[in-house]
């Protein structure tokens, strides 16, 4: 599976933005009438709630849509908990786990003692030093406390 996400769950990401814009403006705009006053009528102020004051709940319902399609979109229907499917969830959440390794690596990458290691890993010579058993003959690893074949103290 690529680690691109699909145009799909980015046309729902960018709708729930939208809806979350609109419900933000929706929910902001009940105080502003009311408090410059046009939430009332020129004759006075009528019995019962204004009207201004339900878009602040119509505000509210369009910015926690907007969120859960943001959600959705953003990390899939199984990453965002929609479709219980582990499987699925890794692949939708992809992206953003290949995203956050790489960015890791890439801060490692730039530390000096990292830096240090590898180029001395890079100068270190592959030789290995080997020790011969008195007893049997056998090379055995340098830190080696008994022989690998007739159990000889080294």
């Amino acid at each position: 599976m690529s680690n691109k996400i699909s145009k799909e769950r980015k046309t729902i990401y960018y709708i729930g933005m939208g809806l979350s814009a609109i419900g933000f403006i929706l929910f902001i705009s009940t105080f502003f009438t009311t408090f410059t006053g046009s939430a009332f009528d020129d004759i006075g102020f009528e019995p019962g709630m204004p009207s201004s004051f339900m878009t602040a709940p119509l505000g509210m319902i369009f910015m926690i849509v907007g969120g859960f399609l943001m959600n959705l979109g953003a990390k899939g229907a199984a990453g965002s908990g929609l479709l219980l499917d582990p499987e699925k969830a890794r692949d939708d959440l992809k992206p953003y786990s290949s995203a956050a390794g790489g960015m890791i690596n890439d801060a490692i990458d730039n530390m000096d003692i990292v830096k240090d290691k590898k180029k001395n890993e890079e100068t270190k010579s592959t030789q290995v030093i080997k020790i011969k058993c008195r007893a049997c003959g056998e090379l055995n690893e340098e830190d080696a406390k008994f022989c690998k074949s007739c159990g000889e103290r080294m």
